[in-house]
């Protein structure tokens, strides 16, 4: 039985590929999974659980079958953090804080979506202490559907725009600090496990002679997307299509 981490699969009604590939991938591993965890951006955008989209209500209908063989997990990211309970529960998943420390072959394991820990990217910080605070979220979903939809696209293009300059790439990775902050957070912690950045590898960090092995999740685009595995015998990283 196999404990599986996804993340940025980024899916939209635009990426018919991706959503297909989700499905293949829920399918293919519902009968020998024994649990799976999605740490952020299962979505492109997500501006509320009012979403009434192909896509929102194909992945809620397979994630719910999925559940039916093993428990299901989600993490916010930087894209859906407005999914909420009514969502949640039309999938049947269970949404955990946005860190949250889990116990994996004897090991204790900090699983989140990333990107708090990007800490020289200051401007994004500043924005995301302001874009995550409850009362700010509370007045984005009053707001009309059409409104909500409106500010995300204008979100998306200047999320584009920045992008687009060489300087963005270096800030938007996790640092040594970011690790830091975590490790002082969690000092019991063996293990990250976490997306956002789209790189992704293993990295190895040396924190008060305190040894904190971190996996980044893939990415998934242009029909291709991968996933963390996790069981008795270890960790492995697995490419899909399979």
């Amino acid at each position: 039985m196999q404990t599986l981490f996804i993340a940025d699969l980024h899916l939209s009604d635009h990426t018919p590929d991706l959503t297909a590939l989700c499905v293949q991938f829920l399918r293919d591993h519902a009968a020998s999974a024994a649990a799976l965890y999605i740490l952020g951006d299962l979505f492109e955008a997500w501006t509320g659980d009012d979403d009434d989209s192909h896509t929102a209500q194909q992945i809620a209908n397979e994630i719910k079958i999925f559940s039916q063989n093993a428990p299901v997990y989600f993490v916010a990211g930087n894209r859906d953090f407005l999914l909420g309970n009514a969502y949640a529960s039309r999938a049947n998943m269970q949404i955990l804080p946005e860190q949250s420390i889990i116990s994996l072959n004897q090991k204790n394991v900090l699983i989140t979506h990333g990107d708090e820990m990007c800490t020289d990217d200051q401007a994004y910080q500043r924005f995301r202490k302001i874009i995550r605070n409850r009362w700010l979220d509370n007045i984005l979903l009053s707001l009309p559907f059409t409104w909500r939809k409106r500010i995300a696209q204008k979100m998306r293009q200047t999320s584009q725009q920045r992008k687009q300059h060489t300087y963005h790439y270096a800030l938007s990775d996790v640092t040594e600090s970011g690790v830091q902050a975590a490790f002082e957070k969690y000092s019991n912690i063996n293990m990250i496990i976490h997306g956002h950045t789209h790189r992704p590898n293993i990295h190895i960090h040396q924190l008060d002679n305190h040894q904190i092995i971190r996996y980044v999740l893939p990415d998934w685009k242009n029909g291709q997307g991968g996933y963390l595995a996790v069981d008795e015998t270890g960790f492995q990283f697995f490419r899909l299509p399979e």
